[in-house]
Formats: structure tokens, sequence, C-alpha cells
């Protein structure tokens, strides 16, 4: 009888062990599951927030088409013309073209960046890689406009005055709105999450708090890359015309936009990266 009293009792208890084990498994199935579905729906929120920057920033050069299109000037404006072919516009867009090179670099090496951060001359930017950051940041928009004005020289920036004054009333006042919204998202971007935040603090040894607030409650990805290529097109707007596509500006400018949606590529892909 004890025998078997001592059998039921160990059927009864490796039945319990399989329930509780067979529970576990159900809760860490469920607990993985809601994992994968968080990730996917972050993944999937990110996706769609990077579509909207890239609806909106389409849908702002509207206005510098549809001025293009009434100059006669549509093809010129956008298809590649031989200024495009020149040695002058490679060299102009590949030195424009290195600013975000760096920022590449920092972004996949920020490692060996902050320890040259460390040693001269760099040190001498600042007093920690984000500082150096910025430093270098204000170099390159510096020279970006250097070469900007060296590109089109004396004869281009002749053409850009006359291009501005002839422009009708409409082109003034919705460059103006364009730049303006820009720049209020580029701004923003500075005072919600500060130097750390713009240059990549968190990769570099900084602390940075999630931001809930403006420019990132708008719906976009990457607010301060949308601010500047709509500040681009409204340069653009204003600057257009026939002898200002001659020279290629126009597409100078819009090889400049997507430099910026590389940088919000590359920065997107890198998410999993900042989650760890």
């Amino acid at each position: 009888v004890a025998w078997r009293g001592g059998q039921r009792a160990r059927r009864s208890g490796s039945k319990a062990e399989g329930r509780r084990e067979c529970s576990y498994e159900s809760a860490r199935a469920r607990s993985h599951s809601q994992a994968k579905c968080r990730c996917s729906k972050s993944k999937h929120q990110q996706a769609c927030s990077m579509g909207q920057d890239l609806t909106l920033t389409w849908l702002a050069l509207l206005p510098v088409l549809w001025r293009a299109g009434q100059l006669g000037m549509l093809s010129t404006s956008l298809a590649p013309t031989p200024a495009v072919a020149s040695l002058e516009w490679v060299l102009a867009t590949l030195s424009i073209a290195a600013l975000y090179m760096l920022h590449a670099f920092i972004w996949n090496f920020p490692g060996p960046f902050s320890r040259a951060c460390s040693a001269l001359p760099l040190k001498l930017l600042g007093r920690s890689a984000v500082d150096v950051f910025a430093s270098l940041e204000i170099i390159g928009k510096v020279w970006q406009a250097s070469v900007l004005l060296l590109f089109i020289g004396a004869e281009g920036r002749s053409a850009v005055a006359v291009a501005v004054l002839d422009q009708p009333v409409w082109v003034y006042a919705t460059s103006i709105a364009l730049i303006a919204a820009g720049q209020t998202l580029n701004f923003a971007m500075y005072k919600a999450i500060g130097n750390a935040g713009v240059y990549y603090g968190f990769l570099l040894g900084f602390t940075v708090p999630w931001c809930y607030g403006f420019p990132f409650n708008v719906g976009l990805r990457h607010p301060q890359y949308v601010g500047v290529v709509l500040s681009i097109w409204g340069g653009l707007l204003l600057v257009l015309s026939e002898e200002t596509a001659d020279l290629g500006l126009s597409q100078l400018c819009i090889a400049w936009a997507l430099m910026y949606v590389a940088m919000s590529a590359m920065e997107q892909s890198g998410d999993q990266k900042v989650s760890d």
C-alpha cells in the first residue's frame, strides 16, 4: 500500500512538474512573441516616420518644379547637363559631401574618434568629443559655403542676384516659408536635445535622455535633416533661373539634399545599436 501510494505521489508530482514546465515554456514563448511584436512595431513605426520625412521633403520640392516649368526649363533643371559632367561640378559635390563623410566616420567609429579628440590637434577644438564634433561642424559649414561660392564664381553670383530680383511674389513667399519652417525644425532640434544629442553624444560617452516634445512630436523621424532639405529647396526656388541651371546649381542642390537622405538612412540603420 505504501509502495503504491509512493508511486501515485511520484506520478502526481511528475504531472505537476510537467504542467509547470509547460506553463513556463508557454510564458517564455508569449514573452518572446511579445518582444518580437514590439520590435516589429517599432521598426514599422520608424519606417512610417522615414516615409513621412521623404513625403514631406519631396512635396516641398513641388514649388521648385512648378517654377522650373514656368521658366520652360524643367528638364534642364533636373536632368544631367554638360555642367554636371564637368570636373568643377564633381569636385564641388565631393567637397560638400566631405562633411557628411565625417559624420559617417564618427557614427561608425566613435571609439577611434573619441581617442583622436584627446590628442592634438583635435584637442584644441574642444574639451570633449562632442565639443570637437560641434567645432568641426562649424568649420565644415564654412567650408561648404566657400566651396559653393567658388564653384559658381563671379558670373554665377551675378546670375544669382539677377534671379533673386526677377522672381514673382509667390516665389518670395514660398521660399521664405520653406526656409522658416526648415530652420525652425533645425534650431528646435538643438533646443530639445542640445549638442550632445545632435552630435552623437550617446556614442561618445554622454547620456542623452529621450525627448518626446517638439520637434519629435510632429511625426518626423529626422526633423533636423528634413528642416535642412526644406531650407535647400527654399534657397533653390529663390535663385532658380536658366543661367543658374546652366551652371549646374540646381543639380548640385538636389545632390546636396540626397546627402541628407543618405545620412538619415545611415542613422536609422543603426537604431538597434542605439537601443543596445
